[in-house]
């Protein structure tokens, strides 16, 4: 159990920290769009942003149950499984800041 707890807790700080570094880098981004306009493109990474570190860490915490399932050991399984999830889960978020910019500038486009 301290393992897939430990697994859930590593991925989820490493993709909230890869979130909190891609929302600065956005703001810098976002500098000449309108508060309203940027809010919405804020707000969508944050909701993307924290349903892909959730999910990022229930995948690790899956996967090191199946790790320690088939017999590895609790540090090995941890070794495998919080990099691979970390790994997919940052390359998400990433792509969510860019999906905020995105429905930032629909929204100063159309409305």
């Amino acid at each position: 159990m301290g393992a897939k707890i430990g697994a859930f807790l590593l991925t989820m700080t490493a993709c909230l920290t890869a979130a909190v570094i891609s929302l600065s880098i956005m703001i810098i981004a976002m500098n000449g769009y309108s508060e309203s306009d940027a809010a919405w493109g804020l707000g969508t990474f944050a909701v993307l942003a924290f349903v892909v570190s959730f999910a990022a860490s229930v995948g690790s915490t899956v996967f090191a149950s199946k790790l320690l399932a088939r017999q590895f050991t609790t540090v090995k399984s941890l070794l495998i499984a919080v990099p691979v999830s970390s790994i997919i889960g940052v390359v998400l978020v990433f792509i969510s800041s860019f999906v905020g910019i995105g429905v930032a500038e629909l929204v100063r486009v159309k409305f």
